[in-house]
Formats: C-alpha cells, structure tokens, sequence
C-alpha cells in the first residue's frame, strides 16, 4: 500500500463543506490525517468540539451559513486565519475556526464563542 498525503487545499475545502452542510462525519478522514493538528489535547476531542458547535451554529441560524476568511486584527501572526460562519442575521460569526498552515501542517481551533 503506497501511502498519500492529504493535500492542505484539500483538507481545508472539506473543512469548508462539511460545515457548510452540517455534515462533520465527512471531514473526520480528513481531520484524522498526518497533516493536522488541533488545539484540543486529541483529535477526538477536537472533533467532539466541532460537531456540538458546528450542531448548535445550524440551529442557532437563520438561513445558510455562510464563510468568510478573515485575518483577526488581535493576532499579528499572519499565517493564522479565521474561517467565520455567518448567517443570515446575526452580526458575529455563529462559528470561527482558527486555521494556521505551518510547514505542509494545518492547526486546527475552534473560538469557544
């Protein structure tokens, strides 16, 4: 068996649509590869987080989720990026993950709030 690495583009467009449908299941292959990491202690952990906010995010909503890449003015890192999920109404993000890509690496967050 010859072993492939997930490209980064890849993961995160999966990231992108699974949150997008309210379909964490499919981004687990991806999240579980050698090429992320997460803030949480483990991956599983990580994922459990996800799928309760990502749950909430879609009931909380008014109409589709919707994605905007933004740079937090807080951080002066500028490979860390926020990927906000808003709605139709509310003026925040109903759910932000914190993605930083480090030497063929993706850091994976989720802002609590």
């Amino acid at each position: 068996m010859i072993w492939q690495q997930t490209s980064i583009e890849k993961i995160k467009a999966e990231l992108i649509l699974s949150c997008a449908n309210n379909n964490p299941e499919s981004f687990l292959p991806f999240l579980m590869s050698a090429e992320v990491e997460t803030e949480a202690p483990n991956k599983k952990d990580f994922y459990q987080f996800l799928k309760g906010m990502l749950n909430h995010a879609h009931e909380s909503s008014e109409g589709q989720l919707t994605l905007k890449i933004e740079q937090p003015t807080w951080n002066t890192d500028k490979e860390v990026l926020h990927y906000n999920f808003y709605d139709n109404t509310h003026i925040y993000p109903l759910l932000s993950i914190v993605v930083k890509e480090n030497n063929n690496l993706i850091c994976l967050g989720i802002m609590p709030f």
